[in-house]
């Protein structure tokens, strides 16, 4: 006798017919593959212990980058430069905190990519000190291609970074 889960074929003069019952779960030969188990839940006071140590982990994460890369003090962004023959005006916005002051390290480079003008530039807080805007003419020891901010750091901070 044969179980229902397990096809049957029959024959007759036109070929074997297979036909197939229904099943919710796959019939596996006795002996194989060992003790079938009942998929357990996890008890949620343990799925609940995981999401809160996720949010955790996440909130710490964040914040280290936040405090890595986030809005900070001293950083800057180039408005725009106009390239001349043997000059670069660079305009350029620091965010600097209230009454404080920075230096800037202003550079150009030519169309290889190369060096060619390089400065340090002294910023005090203006009116707005979170918009300091600065505008500078960077002599250049040849036809430059861009004008770029390098860095920021504070005033008094070591020049050796």
């Amino acid at each position: 006798m044969r179980s229902p889960a397990s096809p049957r074929v029959t024959r007759s003069h036109r070929g074997p017919r297979t036909v197939t019952a229904q099943t919710t779960h796959p019939v596996f030969p006795p002996g194989r593959y060992g003790r079938q188990r009942t998929p357990q839940r996890v008890p949620r006071p343990v799925q609940l212990a995981g999401v809160v140590l996720l949010l955790v982990i996440m909130v710490f994460a964040g914040l280290r980058l936040y405090r890595a890369y986030g809005e900070q003090d001293y950083s800057s962004s180039v408005s725009r430069f106009v390239t001349g023959e043997n000059a670069v005006d660079v305009e350029f916005v620091v965010r600097l905190p209230d009454g404080g002051r920075a230096q800037c390290v202003v550079r150009a480079r030519d169309e290889a990519g190369a060096e060619i003008g390089r400065a340090t530039v002294a910023v005090t807080a203006g009116a707005e000190p979170q918009r300091t805007v600065v505008q500078y003419r960077l002599a250049t020891n040849g036809r430059p291609v861009t004008g770029e901010v390098e860095r920021c750091y504070p005033h008094d901070a070591e020049t050796n970074r």
